[in-house]
């Protein structure tokens, strides 16, 4: 009897230890990183059937954390309707925050960014259809040769002359509420605030 008792302590235990650690875990959901010494290369996950990918590109085009000195990356950030509904979206207005694809070093200053947001005529929601499967995709390259207007992806940007990253710890993060509406009578998918980080480094 008394082993019974002490099995089922034991189990209420880890049950309750389980749950306060879910809910301690519960508003952490929302920042999503990835460092360089981790093997993830990329930040991929799906809320309401909105599927969010971010990661850096090496010259070669690949996802990566660790980049050599002087090698040129990109930014890469899509958004994906997989609701198996019709939606609108206007994605352009990620582009317009101060944290958006840019850089910082390991002590929090910032290095900057290597493009500028263009300006956007509010012509109202029905002017961007986001139909089931549809994705918008930002690319960025953080070196340009020359000031220029630059199409990477879906997004259009002017591009900024920038210098090459010195060895060290550098992260990318912003943070962004998404708000899609419904091309039928459905209500709205709101998404509150998810945290992006990438960590990385140059050797």
């Amino acid at each position: 009897m008394k082993t019974k008792k002490k099995a089922l302590f034991v189990s209420l235990l880890f049950l309750w230890i389980t749950a306060g650690m879910t809910g301690c875990n519960k508003n952490d959901d929302q920042l999503w990183e990835i460092s360089p010494y981790g093997k993830q290369t990329v930040i991929e996950r799906k809320i309401n059937g909105i599927a969010f990918k971010f990661c850096l590109l090496n010259e070669q085009g690949k996802p990566a954390t660790v980049f050599k000195e002087g090698e040129n990356f990109s930014f890469y950030f899509r958004i994906k309707n997989e609701t198996g509904k019709n939606l609108y979206y206007n994605a352009y207005p990620c582009a317009y925050s101060d944290n958006f694809f840019s850089v910082s070093d390991s002590s929090g200053k910032i290095v900057g960014k290597s493009y500028e947001a263009l300006p956007q005529t509010d012509i109202g929601i029905a002017a961007y259809p986001f139909n089931n499967n549809d994705s918008y995709t930002f690319k960025v390259a953080w070196l340009h040769s020359e000031k220029s207007i630059v199409q990477g992806g879906d997004f259009d940007y002017k591009s900024l002359k920038r210098e090459h990253l010195k060895t060290g710890n550098y992260y990318t993060g912003f943070s962004h509420k998404f708000k899609l509406f419904p091309a039928s009578g459905d209500k709205h998918i709101e998404i509150e605030d998810i945290h992006f980080k990438i960590n990385f480094k140059i050797r």
